[in-house]
């Protein structure tokens, strides 16, 4: 998808490509505690990256604050023009999906609550997936503050506000004794994401260097993922969220790991096979919508299959046809892409300018 300024690169549609997969295939192996495949079900190596496919929504939280400090660079925001291209882009589809959701609540006897609806906001209390969008909103409201302090102090002065988020997730573990609700769900652990998206968008890192970083973040992690899923995962085995201290870091170690292939992938030379290329592209394209309308069926599918028990034998069947399932659903997605995002985005204004246009435009107006 273009941005604004008429920019695209394809290789970052490849990465939410990955994202939304990863996303898609958490949702369709647990689509209950138990069936097909119950939480934790820890297989070989390294698939449990895609047991515990919810790390997806971390993916995309590194990507936004990589792709946002590589599209502005050097030149400047108009923030009030920014948010407005930024609507356009989540708002129509996030409020029929909003809409129907809470349609179907009242249809089928468990109602969304308009509070939920109105909170969403700033809490994350919109329904199916849709929360994360409340945490990306928060995203575009502090990025000219980041963009600043960049700018001011240089970009590793992103380190301290990756720091204090590091010391407030501690502070609130060490009070309550669970910070993976705020971690998971809030800005509150996203952020490190999103900031180490931004770092890496701006470090000008040699690349062997680069490398070197993403191979250690990138085997690390799949070794990490790996142990987490078989110490029960997000969901601790029984359905019950942990109390683990891990949830201080996990969201720095997934920005890390993310941020740094990102930036491998995005400044590599290795080019793909042109169906291949294309193939992945057009999936990320379409992301958005199949990031919303997939808990659909999944929901769907959770209803009729409620009650029945599966087994962690069933992963790597359940895995297959959950991959030929997302390959199916995603051409169905692009169709609202197509005939429903296509149509707002073409309403989006550009909010980046040149410096130097910046300078001249001001320089003309003192003259006036």
């Amino acid at each position: 998808m273009r941005s604004t300024s008429g920019l695209y690169f394809s290789r970052l549609d490849h990465v939410r490509a990955v994202a939304v997969y990863l996303v898609f295939v958490w949702h369709f192996l647990h689509m209950t505690p138990v069936f097909p495949v119950p939480y934790g079900s820890a297989p070989f190596f390294p698939f449990a990256v895609l047991d515990e496919g919810h790390t997806g929504v971390a993916l995309f939280m590194t990507l936004s604050g990589y792709l946002f400090a590589k599209l502005v660079g050097d030149q400047q925001l108009d923030f009030n023009k920014f948010l407005y291209s930024r609507a356009l882009r989540l708002a129509p589809l996030l409020a029929v999906c909003l809409a129907a959701w809470w349609l179907i609540g009242q249809l089928g006897g468990d109602p969304v609550p308009a509070s939920d609806l109105i909170a969403g906001l700033i809490f994350p209390t919109w329904p199916k997936g849709a929360w994360s969008i409340t945490i990306e909103l928060h995203f575009y409201l502090i990025f000219p503050l980041l963009l600043l302090l960049c700018r001011r102090a240089g970009p590793h002065a992103l380190f301290a506000v990756l720091a204090a988020a590091l010391a407030l997730r501690l502070l609130i573990w060490m009070r309550m004794g669970d910070v993976q609700f705020l971690a998971y769900w809030t800005i509150i652990g996203r952020i490190d994401q999103f900031l180490l998206g931004m770092m890496l968008a701006y470090a000008s890192l040699r690349r062997p260097v680069l490398m070197l970083v993403a191979a250690i973040a990138g085997v690390s992690f799949l070794i990490f993922w790996q142990q987490f899923a078989a110490m029960g995962g997000y969901y601790n085995r029984t359905g019950v969220v942990s109390g683990s201290p891990l949830w201080i870091v996990i969201p720095t170690i997934e920005g890390i790991t993310y941020a740094s292939l990102i930036a491998l992938y995005d400044g590599a030379s290795v080019r793909l096979p042109s169906w291949l290329d294309r193939g992945l592209a057009k999936i990320g394209e379409w992301s958005y919508s199949i990031y919303l309308l997939h808990f659909f069926p999944v929901v769907l599918l959770r209803w009729v299959f409620e009650g029945r028990i599966g087994s962690a034998e069933h992963f790597f069947p359940v895995l297959l046809i959950a991959t030929v399932a997302f390959l199916l659903f995603a051409p169905v997605a692009g169709l609202s892409y197509i005939y429903f995002e296509t149509f707002f985005l073409k309403l989006r204004r550009p909010y980046l300018r040149k410096a130097q246009q910046e300078s001249a435009a001001l320089a003309k107006s003192t003259a006036v």
